[in-house]
Parts: structure tokens; C-alpha cells; sequence
């Protein structure tokens, strides 16, 4: 597609970048306009620099440990793969758990209400990730398995992040799959988040709604997805381990419920 959105001699602007940061900027307008009267907007742009760096060097964390052992050549040579790519290359489950793991201590440090807090955020989460993955299809990454179906997508740009072998090749695009999902899931959680609800209901939904989206998206992925365990991806488990911590997050909620009732 169009992995460089500006060239100006030597400089240029990654197309997946611009789109990131668009999704971010428009995931914080969407919660600035809504926030809750115990949170103020200096505590509140500090929960965004936290998401911002948890997410950065999680997923880039993430995406090291699981490409590290696919790469050829010595520790330096792959070290200076990092490096050289690094714009490109970030595993979303990554930066969601680093980014999470430091939300809470944060939240807990300034005394804010965890599950209140948390079901706000999340709420935002979907819709900057949509823009992301619109980036992903931009550059190419994250692409999906070769299909003959009418709305394959053709990738022919060598600056692509497409694995080499499938340059002109269709393939599912996968990436605006995942788009139109999370856009499903923000107007999802948008609509509960506005009717009442118990506290961490919305995260709960969150998990469950994106783990479904992203379990079955996984299997049309085309990318290099890591180490396979029981045939299924490293995201794959991870939801999976997502899943049952979320159902026991809904058995205690519910069940605090019932006993209050």
C-alpha cells in the first residue's frame, strides 16, 4: 500500500506511525470530552503518557521475544534488525499488559477508583486501535494469508512490510478486518458505558469482545506469528489466558452482586 505517508529527502514519515498517532489523539479527545469529576485533567493526561510509553515498549518487547528466535545470523546481527526496524514490528498484547501493569500501580499510587478509571479508559481503547491497524495495512504488516476472494488485497510497494513471498500476491486484508472490528466494539462499549452498570463490567466486555475478534482473526494472518503451541499462535494463548482471567473478573462481579442483593 503506502508504507512512507511523506518522503523529503532522507526523511521519512511512516505511514503506520501518522496513523498511530492519530489513533491516539482521537482516542484522548474522545475521553477528555467525558471525564468522570474525580479525575482531573492533569492525572488524566498522565494515564495517557503511561498507555503511551506501557504500550510502546511492551509491544515492542513482545514482538523481540517472539521474532528473536525466527531470525538467522549472530546476537549483534539480530540486534541491529531491532534496530534498523524499529519503527516497524509491535505486538499489540504487549503493550496492552505493560501498559495495564502500569496503569495500576499508577491508579493505585494517586488513590483512583481502579475499576470506575479502568472501564473509562478501556472504552477509548478500540477506537485508537482501529487507527493502528489502518496503519498496519498501510505499511503492510500484520498482513493475512493469500486468498482468491474478490476483496483480497495486493501488496506490490518493496518497502511493504508483506513478507517478500507474497508481494503481488492477494491477500486477506486482514489489518481493516481487525479495524471494522474494534470499531464494533467501541460503539459496543460506548452504549454500555452510558447505561448502568457495575464497575468493571466494561473491561470485562472489552476483553471478551477484542479476545473473540482477535482468536478468530488469527487464523488469517499470513505474517510470522511466533512459536506455535497445540496449533495455536503465542496472541492466541495469551487471549486465551485473557478469556479466563476476564470470566473469573465476571463470576466476582456478578456474585459480589447477587450477595449484595
Amino acid at each position: 500500500m503506502h508504507p512512507v505517508f511523506l518522503h523529503i529527502g532522507s526523511f521519512e514519515l511512516a505511514s503506520y506511525g501518522v496513523m498511530t498517532a492519530l489513533g491516539y489523539a482521537v482516542a484522548s479527545y474522545y475521553l477528555l470530552r467525558r471525564l468522570p469529576k474525580y479525575l482531573d485533567k492533569d492525572t488524566f493526561w498522565n494515564l495517557i503518557f503511561i498507555i503511551f510509553m506501557g504500550a510502546l515498549v511492551g509491544a515492542k518487547l513482545l514482538f523481540i521475544l517472539v521474532t528473536w528466535p525466527q531470525l538467522d545470523g549472530s546476537m549483534w546481527e539480530k540486534i541491529m534488525y531491532f534496530v534498523q526496524n524499529f519503527r516497524y514490528g509491535f505486538v499489540f498484547y504487549g503493550g496492552m499488559i505493560v501498559a495495564v501493569t502500569a496503569l495500576i500501580i499508577y491508579m493505585k499510587k494517586k488513590n483512583l477508583p481502579l475499576l470506575p478509571t479502568s472501564d473509562f479508559i478501556i472504552t477509548a481503547l478500540p477506537l485508537g486501535h482501529a487507527f493502528g491497524r489502518v496503519g498496519c495495512f498501510l505499511a503492510g504488516c500484520c498482513h493475512g494469508k493469500p486468498t482468491s476472494l474478490p476483496w483480497g488485497v495486493t501488496f506490490t510497494d518493496p518497502h511493504a512490510m508483506v513478507s517478500p513471498d507474497l508481494l503481488g500476491v492477494p491477500v486477506h486484508p486482514v489489518q481493516l478486518y481487525e479495524a471494522a472490528g474494534n470499531l464494533l466494539i467501541f460503539w459496543l462499549l460506548h452504549k454500555l458505558y452510558h447505561r448502568p452498570h457495575k464497575n468493571g463490567m466494561i473491561l470485562v466486555a472489552y476483553i471478551a469482545c477484542y479476545g473473540t475478534l482477535r482468536f478468530v482473526l488469527e487464523f488469517f494472518r499470513g505474517d510470522e506469528r511466533g512459536a506455535y503451541l497445540f496449533g495455536l499462535s503465542p496472541a492466541q494463548l495469551i487471549t486465551l489466558l485473557l478469556a479466563a482471567g476476564a470470566g473469573f473478573m465476571w463470576w466476582k462481579l456478578t456474585r459480589k452482586g447477587a450477595q449484595n442483593g
